[in-house]
């Protein structure tokens, strides 16, 4: 395969994500524009993910539909690393035209949504979820066709190694709300954000946006859009209809299939919620149970709508050894379930072993005092951290803190997983001899890197991209070995490696024309 360098001329950068970056180009064999995104070299290192990423641009690749963005090629360049070959298409984003326009005229949203429905029946039917449908990953050509695309990234914001350092991924705005209770997607979350679309096209405001993602994620659960701006559909019921439909809260009562919904579009409501009977296609690529972590720790923040009176409890590896006294087995989570299983195995830290005696673990109220029979040799913990985070144990979610009940847990060590999306994912290794009450403060855990770059480049962390220099921010890392790199399109580069230690904060200072790079400790005279 010849190199990119040798075949695309007149590369002009369009924009550097946490994932790719992307250009315009000319491909000189085939005389044509491209768009062409090459993965950043901390993907490409993942061989898990990366082969997902092929599998799945590849099967896309196959599709050839009016409203989907054209996938050219899929390849490795032996210098660039891992890329795709788009097409290219003359226009404008739907969220530029909007932001220019505000609305779109009720027959454009009409002829929006049959377009999005026509592309996700295309995709779905390939076994390809999209999951991230919002008007930025919508093109709209100058002839007035709609086309969707970022069907194959869209998958990968479910890279663990892509949330280390980093507070948010993504917004919240267009994310269906089983979704946003941590629940695998599916082709009516799809259709959940496709009703977004809709209804923002037709009336300018997006009903969930606001200015926080814990509140957007909140209006996302519970709060209804005004349904009477779409008087700006005028007669066209079945249209207002489709958009209802599509944002109810409830998944099983959304259109079963992007097909059904066309049939909504069309005026045929008694077909649209009909799930086919021979629809039990497993889609190419099954959700990781990480997908959701800063998701979840964001929606269980304390009053943020987590039922506060409910702490599932955990049992132990082998569910049968529980014994008939046990209390309120409905809430008894089996440890050797596959799903469980598989959310251990890609859990994006290294699992430290500990002991776990085969004893149940339950959960009760810190005003109860008739459980001390539940589990023989076992004690209470009241958990708190600061800052808050979302707790598991055993691959178990436990809710997030303060957990506002005690976890009656048999003596000996345990090691927790704390997720707050401000650090990489903790754990936290206690031991317990007797009831206590136990405040773990994340910033204990962690190391805080100061970084900064004269005159400018793109800093890398552990060979993933983190943006590019003044961050104004600090970086979290955790004990052990991490490597910085700092990037420059015309200097040299400066790589340096260092022992992070727990607790500590250091400050890291390139500068990139003298080829310096040097690491201090806050009372460390520059």
């Amino acid at each position: 395969m010849r190199a990119l360098s040798e075949r695309l001329t007149d590369r002009k950068l369009i924009s550097r994500g946490d994932i790719s970056s992307a250009y315009r180009a000319r491909d000189k064999s085939l005389d044509r524009d491209v768009f062409l995104k090459i993965l950043h070299p901390h993907f490409a290192q993942d061989e898990e993910l990366r082969a997902r990423f092929e599998r799945e641009a590849r099967a896309a690749a196959k599709l050839d539909h009016q409203n989907l963005v054209r996938i050219y090629e899929v390849g490795e360049d032996p210098h660039e690393g891992a890329f795709m070959l788009l097409e290219w298409v003359e226009g404008e984003t739907l969220a530029a035209r909007l932001a220019r326009e505000k609305t779109l005229h009720a027959s454009q949203v009409r002829t929006l949504a049959a377009a999005l429905l026509h592309a996700l029946a295309a995709l779905h039917e390939a076994g390809i979820l999209h999951r991230d449908v919002k008007p930025e990953n919508i093109l709209c050509r100058r002839d007035g066709l709609f086309k969707l695309t970022d069907f194959s990234l869209a998958l990968l914001s479910d890279a663990p190694k892509l949330t280390y350092h980093n507070a948010v991924v993504g917004t919240p705005a267009y994310l269906a709300p089983e979704l946003a209770r941590g629940k695998s997607p599916s082709e009516r979350s799809d259709l959940f954000a496709v009703g977004v679309v809709l209804y923002e096209a037709a009336t300018g405001i997006n009903p969930f946006a606001a200015d926080s993602l814990l509140e957007s994620l909140r209006r996302v659960r519970e709060e209804e859009p005004d349904w009477l701006l779409l008087s700006s559909l005028e007669s066209d019921k079945a249209l207002e209809l489709l958009i209802r439909t599509c944002l109810t809260k409830e998944a099983g009562d959304r259109p079963a299939t992007a097909s059904n919904a066309l049939n909504l579009l069309a005026g045929e409501p008694s077909s649209a919620n009909v799930q086919p009977v021979s629809r039990l296609r497993t889609y190419i690529f099954p959700i990781t149970a990480a997908i959701f972590s800063i998701v979840v720790a964001v929606i269980l923040w304390p009053d943020g709508g987590r039922k506060k009176d409910v702490v599932p409890a955990i049992v132990s590896r082998d569910s049968s050894a529980v014994s008939e006294s046990t209390p309120d087995t409905s809430k008894t989570v089996n440890l050797q379930s596959s799903e469980t299983e598989s959310a251990r195995k890609q859990e994006p830290v290294k699992t430290i072993e500990s002991r776990k005696p085969d004893t149940a673990v339950s959960v009760k109220s810190a005003a109860s005092t008739d459980s001390q029979s539940i589990i023989p040799d076992s004690v209470d913990l009241f958990l708190d951290t600061f800052p808050w985070a979302h707790v598991s144990l055993n691959g178990v979610d436990l809710g997030t803190t303060p957990l506002g009940k005690s976890l009656r847990l048999p003596r000996g060590q345990h090691v927790f997983v704390l997720r707050n999306p401000a650090f990489p994912p903790i754990q936290a290794n206690l031991e317990l001899t007797a009831d206590s009450r136990r405040q773990i403060k994340l910033a204990e855990h962690v190391q805080h890197v100061e970084v900064s770059v004269e005159p400018w480049g793109d800093i890398y962390l552990d060979n993933e991209r983190i943006g590019t220099s003044p961050l104004n921010r600090l970086l979290t890392v955790l004990p052990g070995t991490h490597t910085l790199r700092i990037t420059h399109t015309v200097l040299p580069q400066l790589e340096k490696s260092w022992q992070a230690a727990a607790g500590d904060t250091i400050r890291i200072h390139a500068n990139l024309q003298t080829s310096e790079l040097a690491i201090r400790t806050p009372g460390e005279k520059n």
